[in-house]
């Protein structure tokens, strides 16, 4: 075997591979005695015609075919070994020559990466803040959840009622939608990353049987709002113009006129509890958790809001460090591979389409394009979900994870903590255990990369998050404790209430004493 390897364009290997004329010969002669037991050869039992005859038969081309699909995978073998390429995916029979036999392979080859000097990549680091109105708005959430339906047949909207609305909601100014050629050649306006400014006529809000109180002070969309439903009757369509303030936080929209459509699908009286110390108790006994008070119910969930907010930050600054990285680093990776991102990518998007209910080809029909279009609109965002995903996977290399058997259980004990009546078995505990690895060596990848963008000790970080991971594991081991005294306490009770009853029932049918006396 005579071997040549070159690298080709679009990250790909072609190997050029000459074998023995023999070697080739013995094929055609094998081929040709396979194609004789499956045709009818006149004079010739099956199996038995001359190589001459069964050419002059079927054509010399349909032995070499044969001949070809009975040593292309072997020889193909032999030359990846010999080769050391190692491919993406799987290589193709590009060409045949046959003097002398050479047989021409193409295949991707693996992604190669190099981050550069992303050690040295640095992003400024905003702690998110937590205020007390942060707090307030939660509780506002639980008071809802506990709020009592006096009335659910109210005719008329009024301020402290909970009313159930349709909102529909256009821009009532700016430029006309451009069509669809002066689309294509219009210079954008916004520099790379920005928001894209509404035109006249899209979509500012749309949702559909939503729940909100009537309170001026908690207006759900622009300050105005409420004040426009109050008188408003079961089943009207209301529809006002609203101005968004000049100081909204998106730009894009600040001044703007806004244009609602409001119907009014129910409207109700309700009782919302007062905040305080028997409405924590309330709250917490929903929480599963200890907080006797109203202060320690503040205190609690100041907790949880810093925590869920500092998760959320952490997690879009890393993504911002890696586009940064991805940004300097050097990317050579096969049009496979874009092809593997997006068919993962139409699968999700059918399957988001099919929870709500929708066919795909039905989806297809209604949007007037195709299969192929949808995939070309997505193949932008498949490219910059591959290249981080490639970012990824090789800071995981470098950093490394630093996951050890304590973390893994300690986490594992925390999540399974809860499970106080539901045991697993140990396939369940198996599939646990691998995701449980997942989550922790993604943490401790997050902590490690926020300390790189902040230029600190990655070590360190990890010891942080470990030590994070230890009070979450008390806390779970606590909840659950106090979940169980919860339910053996129900079942006292419940033990309790059967022998009340039991003696009741024994008392109703024995016989009076003093009757028989």
């Amino acid at each position: 075997m005579n071997l040549q390897v070159e690298r080709i364009d679009n990250h790909k290997a072609r190997l050029t591979v000459e074998i023995e004329s023999a070697q080739f010969e013995s094929a055609k002669r094998k081929a040709a005695r396979k194609i004789s037991r499956q045709v009818n050869i006149r004079g010739f039992r099956k199996g038995k015609a001359p190589y001459s005859r069964v050419a002059q038969t079927v054509g010399e081309a349909a032995i070499i075919e044969e001949a070809v699909d009975g040593l292309t995978q072997d020889i193909y073998g032999q030359a990846l070994q010999e080769s050391k390429v190692d491919p993406y995916g799987p290589g193709e029979l590009e060409d045949i020559e046959l003097d002398p036999p050479t047989f021409i392979y193409t295949l991707p080859m693996r992604p190669v990466i190099d981050l550069k000097e992303y050690q040295e990549v640095r992003i400024d680091y905003e702690a998110p803040v937590i205020d007390e109105s942060d707090v307030d708005a939660r509780l506002r959430q639980y008071q809802m959840q506990l709020a009592n339906v006096l009335d659910d047949e109210v005719e008329a909207a009024q301020l402290g009622h909970r009313v159930y609305i349709d909102v529909d909601s256009t821009f009532l100014d700016g430029d006309e939608p451009a069509d669809d050629e002066d689309a294509e050649t219009a210079e954008p306006e916004q520099g790379e990353g920005a928001q894209p400014v509404p035109s006249k006529g899209d979509v500012f809000v749309s949702e559909k049987n939503t729940p909100i109180i009537l309170d001026p002070n908690e207006d759900p969309f622009i300050d105005g709002f409420v004040e426009n439903l109050v008188d408003a009757q079961l089943g009207d369509d209301v529809v006002f113009a609203l101005t968004i303030p000049d100081d909204d936080a998106d730009p894009t929209i600040a001044g703007r006129l806004v244009e609602f459509v409001v119907t009014v699908n129910r409207i109700e009286a309700i009782f919302i509890p007062d905040l305080d110390d028997e409405f924590a108790r309330a709250v917490n006994k929903t929480r599963n958790k200890e907080a006797s008070d109203l202060a320690a119910l503040r205190a609690s969930l100041r907790d949880e809001l810093e925590a869920d907010a500092r998760q959320r930050y952490d997690n879009e600054y890393v993504d911002q460090l890696i586009s940064r990285i991805r940004a300097g680093a050097d990317l050579h990776y096969p049009e496979l591979a874009v092809e593997y991102q997006l068919n993962h990518q139409l699968r999700e998007f059918k399957g988001r389409i099919a929870q709500q209910g929708v066919n795909f080809d039905d989806f297809i029909r209604f949007t007037g394009g195709s299969e192929a279009d949808l995939r070309e609109n997505l193949r932008d965002e498949s490219v910059r979900l591959l290249e981080n995903s490639l970012v990824m996977g090789k800071l995981k290399d470098d950093l490394g994870t630093d996951v050890t058997d304590e973390d893994i259980n300690a986490r594992f004990e925390a999540v399974t903590a809860p499970l106080v009546s539901e045991p697993i078995d140990d396939k369940q505990t198996k599939i646990m255990r691998d995701f449980v690895r997942e989550q922790v060596e993604l943490s401790h990848m997050r902590a490690k990369l926020v300390a790189l963008g902040r230029g600190e000790d990655m070590a360190a970080a990890v010891e942080a998050r470990r030590a994070e991971a230890a009070v979450d594991l008390q806390r779970a081991l606590e909840d659950r404790d106090r979940n169980r005294a919860s339910l053996d306490e129900e079942s006292v009770a419940d033990l309790a209430v059967d022998a009340i009853a039991g003696a009741d029932a024994s008392t109703a049918n024995a016989p009076d004493s003093a009757s028989e006396s």
